[in-house]
């Protein structure tokens, strides 16, 4: 039953993921909508992994036959020394050479199908492209299909990423319905909506990740992204960001935290940030080539990069503020919340500076240590890392922690103190002297 259980929940999370793929033949790669082109290479694929046994089908039509075209597939090796080759002057610029060391090749003039396997010894990238050296116009239609043993329709490198992605989308909405939950109870009083913001933070996280394993799910079985599952989850990672900067940006501005209310020059300003940032996430998602989308991808990179200057000068100005406050307040439980809130910001600093230096380790650890079949060793850190950001966020600005105990301890001594005076003034009221009850 513990089996059947499981078995159960998994077809369920994949019946959702496939309601969709029907709106896709089940193919790898469908080349009808390549535009007509005249370059000297035409890459396919670049890169991909494929293991022994792997089957490469084309079938491929060019509407405007020519000579001295091919189709060519090369390994990474075979890839690094002809681009090695190509960089090398030899006074023939004007028509570079086809004889290079090729994996396999075939002359296409008009039409082609063909289909091989794999026979090598070990798993290799290999990259696909048309060669035509004399720079006709070509209009390419058809296509080609790269299937790994099993059946498996993604790249060998990325076989193992969608056990990430879920586990990494389980791992947030776990920690989103525990923060909520404790809002709802321990931390009812503190909360606000700053904290609102950071389980909107870790739930979306987690929707993108679950629709980017869906997406995965469908391309390791068809082939093929689905137009829904594709644009949702991009589209949605983009507000995810969006939402991250804002957490970050306004826990600078001190929203919530130091004080009640933006001004209006920073509430226009997030609002801005916040819209420009949608805007080009909708056009990055939305283009079509590559020079595009990198275009997007920069202004949007460039944009965010300004709103990250902003968190820092505004960071350290709050967290002197916090410290000239500290330095004229007296020994209070006021002054004991003022220490909270400086350790908050000077762990917020720590936090954020990781947040600016991780992507940049992450990716020489990928490339200087990682092997290129273990791709899901990085995604996998890049969540776990982005987990921890949230977590630490989420615990130096938990709701109203309590003060520090060497207040109480200050505000009960001085009680303490009153009390003892208050008493021994009535005992020097009680007490008589000898030479007055004499007296008297």
């Amino acid at each position: 039953m513990k089996w059947r259980g499981h078995g159960l929940r998994r077809l369920v999370l994949r019946l959702i993921c496939l309601a969709s793929a029907t709106l896709w033949p089940v193919v790898a790669l469908v080349v009808d909508d390549a535009a007509p082109f005249s370059e000297a290479e035409y890459v396919f694929v670049y890169e991909f992994g494929l293991a022994p046994g792997a089957v490469v089908s084309f079938q491929l039509t060019n509407a405007k036959p020519v000579n001295n075209t091919y189709v060519m597939v090369l390994t990474h090796s075979q890839l690094y020394a002809w681009q090695k080759f190509l960089h090398e002057p030899d006074g023939r610029d004007d028509i570079p050479s086809s004889y290079f060391g090729t994996f396999w090749r075939k002359g296409f003039y008009d039409k082609m199908e063909a289909t091989f396997k794999i026979e090598s010894a070990w798993s290799d990238r290999y990259t696909i492209l048309v060669m035509n050296p004399m720079r006709h116009k070509v209009h390419l239609a058809g296509s080609l299909s790269l299937v790994n043993p099993g059946g498996e329709e993604l790249r060998l490198e990325d076989k193992e990423v969608p056990k990430v992605l879920i586990w990494a989308s389980a791992l947030f909405a776990t920690s989103c319905a525990f923060f909520g939950l404790l809002l709802t109870s321990l931390w009812r009083e503190g909360r606000s909506a700053m904290h609102v913001l950071m389980i909107l933070v870790l739930l979306f996280k987690s929707v993108v990740l679950f629709l980017n394993w869906c997406d995965m799910i469908l391309v390791s079985r068809t082939g093929k992204h689905s137009v829904l599952n594709q644009y949702s989850w991009q589209l949605l990672d983009k507000v995810q960001t969006i939402l991250e900067l804002m957490m970050f940006l306004l826990v600078s501005l001190g929203w919530k935290f130091l004080r009640p209310s933006l001004n209006v020059t920073e509430v226009r300003f997030a609002v801005g940030i916040s819209v420009i940032s949608f805007y080009l996430g909708i056009f990055e998602v939305a283009c079509k080539t590559p020079a595009t989308c990198n275009g997007y991808k920069l202004s949007r990179y460039i944009l965010h990069a300004l709103c990250y200057l902003v968190v820092i000068v505004a960071m350290n100005f709050n967290l002197q503020m916090v410290q000239a406050q500290i330095s004229d307040a007296p020994a209070t439980q006021e002054a004991g919340k003022l220490y909270q809130k400086h350790r908050a910001y000077r762990h917020f600093r720590w936090i954020f500076l990781v947040f600016i230096i991780a992507p940049t380790v992450e990716l020489f650890v990928k490339v200087s240590m990682m092997p290129w079949y273990a791709r899901w060793a990085y995604w996998l850190m890049q969540h776990l890392r982005t987990w921890m950001i949230y977590m630490f966020m989420i615990a130096a600005f938990r709701p109203e922690p309590d003060p520090l105990r060497v207040f109480e301890l200050t505000i009960r001594t001085g009680s303490d103190e009153g009390d003892s005076e208050a008493n021994t003034d009535e005992y020097a009221e009680d007490y008589i002297r000898p030479d007055e009850a004499t007296n008297g």
